[in-house]
């Protein structure tokens, strides 16, 4: 199904704050199905491809430092209109 998936992560401070199982339940009680998950901790480099495409923004180098600052969850989501879906919950 075309647009049925999205990457959402949970970033360092709600993960390393325990709160990944309450925004699991929340995206799965919204609809969404977790498709694959996986602790990760982003290197520089990592994290720099990842918002590449907001080099030129001013909050590029402090986004990408705190993307390194401790583990995240990057995790693909399905839901019939991901996107619209996952700002909604949001």
């Amino acid at each position: 199904m075309a647009g049925s998936r999205t990457l959402a992560i949970i970033k360092p401070d709600a993960f390393g704050a325990g709160k990944a199982g309450k925004i699991i339940a929340h995206l799965e009680q919204g609809g969404f199905r977790i498709v694959a998950a996986r602790v990760a901790r982003l290197t520089e480099a990592q994290a720099g491809e990842f918002y590449a495409d907001h080099r030129e923004r001013p909050f590029y180098h402090s986004v990408t430092s705190f993307m390194t600052t401790g583990p995240c969850m990057p995790m693909v989501l399905e839901k019939s209109g991901a996107v619209a879906a996952l700002r909604q919950a949001i």
